[in-house]
C-alpha cells in the first residue's frame, strides 16, 4: 500500500468523524431549540371607546396613559397621572388621544371646537360629531372648558425653611408660587417669589434681617402660531430693602419664539419694550427717591430633561435702564427638579440678581452689585 493511499484513508476517516459529529448536533440544536408553547391569563385592563374614569393617551412607542389632561400650549400637552405625576409630553409623541371631559381646541386659523376630544394620526374630531373632522397639523392649543366642571386653574406651590442654633440663630424661608389660568388661546399666569433670613445672636438676643426681598409677576401669554407668542401685557413688583428698593414695578408688552424644540429639550427667548418706575428706600443728598425708565427687556427660559426624573432649568430676564434706576438689572434663576413622589418635587434652586449700578443710600453706601442666593424646598404640583 502506498503512501497516498494510506493518506486517502485518514482523510476519509476524519471526514466520516466529522459529518457523524455535525449530525448529532444539529440533532441536538433541533431538540432543544423547540419552545414550548406559552400562555397567560388575558389583561384584566379595558380601555373604553368613550374615556368616562381617565383621559387616555397612546404615545408612538405603544405607551398607554391614562389620567388628566390638563392642556396643550407650545406644542406640549400636559397631563396628570396619580401613579407618576405631571408631565409633559410633546404632540409629536403622541400618537392617539382621547379625553373623558368637555375640553376647548383652537386651531391656527382661529376656529374653536367644544366637546369630548379624539385624536388619532391625521385628524381631529368631536365624539358629539364624528363625521366632522380636522387637521391634526393645524391644533395651536387645548384647554379645559368651563361646561365639564373641572377647574381651569393650575400651577406650583414650593417652600423651603432652614433653622439653625448654637452660637448664632439662624431662621429663613423660600416660598414659590406659580399659578396659571387656562384659555383657548393663551395662559393668564401669576408667580410669586419670597425669600428672607434672620440670624439672632446668642449673646446680646439681638437679631438682624439679613434678606428680604419678593417678587411678584402677572403676565398674559397670547399664542399666535405653534412656536410665536405675545405678551399682553406683563407687569412685575419688587420689594428688596437690601438693593435699597423700597418697590419697583414695571409694565410692558413682548413678543416670544421657540428656538429649539427636540427631544428633552426646549429655549424659548424673548424680548420687548416696557416702563419702569422706582422707589428708593433712602438716597444720596440732591438725589431723586422716584424714578422713571424706559426699558427694553429681554430674556430665556431654557429646560432639559437630564432623565426622566430630573430636570434642569434655566431662567434669565435682562432689563436695559437709565442710569437713575442702574443702568442694567438682569435675574438668573437656575437648578433642578427632581421627582419624588406623585406630584411633589426637590427644588435645588439659585437665584442671581446683578444691577450694574446699583444707587446708593443716604449714607453714600452702595449696594453689592450682585446678590446670590441657594435655596432647597419641596414643590407640589396641583
Amino acid at each position: 500500500m502506498t503512501m497516498t493511499s494510506h493518506k486517502q484513508k485518514i482523510s476519509a476517516a476524519f471526514c466520516a468523524i466529522a459529518l457523524s459529529f455535525t449530525s448529532f448536533a444539529e440533532s441536538e440544536l433541533d431538540s432543544t431549540s423547540e419552545k414550548p408553547e406559552l400562555t397567560a391569563p388575558a389583561w384584566f385592563v379595558e380601555v373604553p371607546s368613550v374615556p368616562t374614569k381617565f383621559d387616555w393617551l397612546l404615545v408612538h412607542k405603544g405607551e398607554l396613559l391614562g389620567g388628566d389632561i390638563i392642556a396643550m400650549y407650545d406644542e406640549r400637552v400636559e397631563f396628570d397621572s396619580d401613579e407618576v405625576g405631571i408631565h409633559k409630553v410633546k404632540m409629536k409623541d403622541i400618537k392617539e388621544l382621547r379625553t373623558k371631559d368637555i375640553m376647548l381646541l383652537r386651531f391656527l386659523d382661529g376656529t374653536i371646537i367644544e366637546g369630548h376630544i379624539v385624536i388619532d394620526e391625521e385628524n381631529v374630531y368631536l365624539m358629539e360629531l364624528p363625521s366632522v373632522t380636522y387637521p391634526r397639523e393645524n391644533i395651536l392649543s387645548i384647554s379645559p372648558s368651563e361646561k365639564s366642571g373641572e377647574s381651569l386653574w393650575t400651577g406650583e406651590l414650593s417652600a423651603g425653611l432652614n433653622f439653625k442654633s448654637g452660637n448664632t440663630e439662624s431662621f429663613d424661608y423660600y416660598i414659590a408660587g406659580d399659578v396659571r389660568y387656562l384659555i383657548t388661546s393663551g395662559r393668564f399666569n401669576v408667580t410669586y417669589r419670597g425669600v428672607y433670613e434672620e440670624v439672632r445672636e446668642e449673646v446680646n438676643g439681638t437679631s438682624v434681617t439679613t434678606e428680604d426681598n419678593h417678587r411678584f409677576t402677572a403676565k398674559y401669554d397670547y399664542y399666535y402660531s405653534k412656536k410665536m407668542y405675545f405678551t399682553l401685557p406683563s407687569y412685575d413688583l419688587i420689594l428688596d430693602e437690601f438693593r435699597n428698593i423700597d418697590h419697583q414695578t414695571s409694565l410692558g408688552v413682548a413678543v416670544g419664539y421657540e428656538v429649539i424644540d427636540i427631544k428633552g429639550m426646549d429655549l424659548e427667548v424673548y424680548a420687548g419694550p416696557s416702563v419702569q418706575y422706582t422707589r428708593f428706600v433712602n438716597v444720596e443728598v440732591g438725589e431723586d427717591d422716584k424714578v422713571y425708565s424706559p426699558v427694553i427687556a429681554f430674556g430665556l427660559d431654557f429646560e432639559y430633561d437630564i432623565t426622566s426624573d430630573i430636570e434642569f432649568f434655566l431662567v434669565y430676564d435682562g432689563k436695559v435702564v437709565n442710569r437713575e434706576s442702574g443702568s442694567f438689572i438682569q435675574r438668573i434663576e437656575t437648578g433642578f427638579d427632581i421627582e419624588l413622589i406623585d406630584d411633589f418635587d426637590l427644588e435645588l434652586i439659585t437665584v442671581i440678581d446683578n444691577t450694574i449700578d446699583p444707587i446708593a443710600d443716604e449714607d453714600g453706601n452702595q449696594p453689592e452689585a450682585t446678590d446670590v442666593v441657594f435655596t432647597v424646598g419641596i414643590e407640589y404640583e396641583f
